[in-house]
């Protein structure tokens, strides 16, 4: 039997009752339908079975439950109540107040409990009321636990598994395989392209991207194997039962062909490729530490060997990344124990023989290696996150050299910065303080960054701030990057360094001839000044002078030396590469160039492989 009663008005209490007396009923209808006080929509049935269809088809905001309607004492009806309406409170009535029944009561699940000879309209109002609104609490406080245990382990952007819950569940499936006598994998991704996202299209735009990449990642593994964001662009899987690492290596590049497919976001269409590093559970480690820091090092070495590539660890790669490790931890002691030291390469003018700058090259004195060249840690100081205190180093001591300078006082000093340093924002405070703690003026600093460097929004906002204080800016290594004329034009930069690869060729091939002097043309009716780097024969200056080029730097005039030679030995009146240079009896004029398969020689004071590695890897 089923009654509804409706009292409503705006907004009413949805009631189911329980009561089999139709007088006990009726009287409650009676007090609860009272004009005062709470509306309460009433639907009444008159045993639990009835009660229990409802639950499953309809909503309600609390049960009121007859206990006497079961001769057991109404507690096993309550239970099975509650079961069915878990969401909802309930609400027990007895014939008489027993302290041990409302204690039962409770802990098989009621909200409150009545008497029926103390029922009032304001009494039976509020514990239904109070009952509505502790259940809400407590729902609301269920809720916020488990949201916060999802977001202890769970990323918040992609709400992948994070690094916490990710270990728990690969230990989970590590034991489980050495239980079953199984093989797992476990795949280090890393996206390539990543932050050039993020530099030209914006934050919220690289958020997309991780939103779709994990979406893909989440359809390519089976729901028996993991996946995680660990932070940044970086992801972990885990997989299962694997057979071999050839299937693994398959799975591996399955998911990265999906995840170079093309991105549409933002109304742009953008690409992302991703290295992968694979490590197998038992083969390459023991435990979960160990076989993710070997995935790790897997992925290095993906990275490393070109990257959009799947690698497999191998001992020989853990060699590798111990030799690595031991050179990052030694970087950071040379950073700050006075191992690093500054090199210095004069700029001249040819036409008026003055030294017009000095860029800086870095070097490392180790301990037990020697002099280590920037080619074997400016790649591993960018990886470990030290740039930002290594080029700080340089950029201070080579200040402090230019301000002390006697000889060459109006010369400026040059200075590489990395991308970890432009895209920092207090950077150019860090210069102005560094200008300021120096004496340095601000016009002789000149900042060099490289083509691809200089592409990014951020660098441009970065530039603009630096020339503001009336630092100098240079584009090092011209032509080997995006080489935009568009880009050239919006650069706010002041001098083009053409990269040593043109002028190499430029005294014996027409397509570098002719390249040499378009750039030439091109900075100078930009208001540009332009400065050759790697010039290490006669014919290579007389080639760039002819077509413009007054400024250059190599080893025709000077290797790198230290700061005390530069005064003495270089900057001198007497200084050997001021004196007339006696050319060979086999030379000609620039406009006679021999063919390109009879190359000049280079001079004997020349040094080709140093000087490339002091002219690519400046820091």
């Amino acid at each position: 039997m089923t009654e509804s009663a409706d009292s409503t008005q705006d907004h009413s209490i949805s009631l189911l009752l329980v009561e089999e007396d139709d007088l006990s009923a009726k009287r409650l209808f009676e007090v609860l339908s009272r004009p005062e006080g709470t509306r309460f929509s009433i639907t009444r049935v008159t045993d639990v079975e009835e009660a229990l269809g409802k639950l499953q088809h309809e909503s309600y905001d609390v049960l009121l439950l007859d206990l006497s309607i079961d001769e057991a004492g109404g507690l096993g009806s309550l239970m099975r109540a509650r079961v069915a309406a878990r969401h909802i409170p309930i609400v027990v009535l007895t014939y008489e107040r027993d302290e041990a029944v409302a204690l039962k009561a409770a802990r098989a699940g009621a909200q409150d409990y009545l008497t029926k000879g103390e029922v009032t309209p304001a009494l039976i109002s509020r514990t239904l009321l109070h009952a509505v609104e502790r259940h809400r609490m407590l729902r609301d406080l269920t809720e916020a636990q488990q949201r916060q245990h999802f977001l202890a382990t769970h990323d918040s952007l992609t709400e992948l598994p994070n690094r916490y819950s990710f270990l728990a569940q690969l230990g989970t499936a590590i034991a489980d395989a050495k239980r079953n006598g199984s093989q797992l994998a476990v795949l280090f991704f890393d996206l390539d392209g990543f932050k050039a996202v993020n530099d030209n299209l914006g934050h919220p735009v690289g958020d997309e991207l991780l939103v779709d990449v994990a979406r893909r990642l989440r359809k390519m593994i089976r729901k028996s194997d993991m996946v995680a964001r660990i932070g940044g662009d970086e992801f972990l899987a885990a997989i299962r039962n694997v057979p071999n690492v050839k299937a693994a290596e398959r799975v591996a590049n399955h998911i990265r062909e999906q995840i170079e497919k093309p991105y549409h976001l933002a109304g742009a269409e953008c690409w992302v490729s991703a290295s992968v590093g694979i490590a197998m559970f038992p083969e390459n480690g023991a435990d979960v530490d160990e076989v993710i820091r070997h995935a790790d090092t897997a992925l290095y070495h993906a990275k490393e060997s070109g990257k959009n590539r799947v690698s497999v660890f191998s001992h020989e790669m853990n060699e590798a990344a111990t030799e690595r490790f031991e050179l990052v931890n030694g970087l950071r002691e040379a950073i700050h124990g006075g191992q690093l030291l500054l090199m210095f390469q004069p700029q001249v003018n040819v036409v008026t023989e003055e030294i017009i700058g000095v860029e800086t090259l870095v070097r490392w004195k180790h301990p037990t290696r020697g002099i280590v060249s920037p080619a074997e840690f400016i790649g591993v100081a960018e990886e470990a996150g030290m740039m930002v205190p290594l080029g700080e180093w340089v950029l201070r001591t080579a200040c402090i050299a230019a301000a002390s300078w006697e000889r060459i006082p109006d010369a400026r000093v040059a200075v590489n910065i990395s991308g970890r340093q432009l895209d920092h924002e207090e950077f150019p405070n860090r210069v102005r303080a560094i200008l300021e703690e120096t004496g340095l003026e601000p016009h002789r600093l000149e900042l060099e960054l490289t083509e691809s460097l200089a592409a990014s929004d951020s660098a441009l906002q970065g530039l603009q701030r630096l020339r503001e204080m009336g630092i100098r800016t240079a584009i090092d290594d011209f032509g080997t990057g995006y080489s935009s004329l568009t880009l050239l034009k919006r650069l706010p930069v002041d001098t083009l360094k053409i990269d040593q690869s043109f002028v190499r060729g430029a005294a014996v091939t027409d397509p570098d001839a002719v390249i040499l002097e378009a750039i030439i043309r091109i900075a100078h009716g930009l208001g540009l000044e332009v400065l050759a780097e790697g010039v290490e024969t006669i014919e290579e200056m007389d080639s760039l002078h002819q077509r413009g080029c007054a400024m250059m730097q190599g080893y025709l005039f000077s290797k790198p030396i230290p700061r005390g030679e530069l005064e003495d030995t270089v900057a001198g009146t007497e200084a050997a590469w001021r004196l007339p240079i006696e050319r060979p009896e086999t030379w000609s004029p620039p406009d006679a160039m021999p063919p390109p398969s009879s190359p000049p020689a280079a001079s004997p004071d020349s040094a080709s492989a140093e000087a490339t590695e002091d002219d690519e890897d400046d820091a």
